[in-house]
């Protein structure tokens, strides 16, 4: 079983400033907790950068929790997932994302008892169907959980180019008949697999 944690986009912007997201993250693991951070979605030459504000963004919210943190590679993800509790893939691009992804076949098998985190495209790569929302296409994830899910729900991301009431009809009627998970900035759901 797999605990999964789909995040509507950046989880600082929740209303709690993403508190509540790093717990749950967290929750169940015994010290010192081991996070993998997954940046794939992002253009390498900003790996570093990102992954420096994610770490203080944790240790931020989990101060009274040991923590270790490693920096997903493409060429070590199989391994680097077995070593971790939790994995959490930051938004970003899609394609980069799922390229990064396909260069490391068979990760998806080593996910269970751990918890797999995804904000906006990480979210769309774990679930089946999504809503680009850069551009009007349905797109489609890596199915992890049979849902779909559409991200930045009703933010002005990509505002003013997206009609949230378009982008929820087309993606509730795209193939198959799935449940839709619409989340807000910050807004996070759990579904365990």
């Amino acid at each position: 079983m797999t605990k999964y944690i789909l995040v509507g986009g950046y989880p600082r912007k929740a209303t709690d400033g993403g508190k509540a997201f790093s717990e749950e993250l967290v929750k169940g693991f015994s010290e010192p907790v081991k996070i993998l951070e997954c940046l794939f979605a992002r253009s390498r030459d900003n790996w570093e950068t990102a992954y420096a504000e994610d770490v203080g963004f944790f240790q931020k919210h989990l101060p009274d929790r040991k923590l270790d943190f490693q920096l997903a590679q493409p060429d070590t993800f199989v391994k680097q997932i077995h070593w971790a509790d939790a994995i959490y893939i930051r938004g970003g691009e899609m394609e980069p994302l799922y390229e990064r992804l396909a260069q490391s076949p068979g990760w998806e098998k080593e996910l269970d008892g751990k918890t797999f985190a995804g904000s906006s495209a990480g979210a769309y790569a774990i679930t089946k169907y999504n809503h680009k929302l850069d551009t009007p296409e349905l797109g489609e994830g890596l199915g992890l959980l049979p849902l779909k899910v559409l991200a930045h729900y009703r933010s002005d991301y990509n505002a003013p180019n997206i009609d949230w009431d378009k982008a929820e009809r087309d993606l509730k009627s795209y193939k198959e008949d799935l449940p839709l998970v619409a989340l807000r900035e910050g807004e996070f759901r759990v579904f365990e697999h």
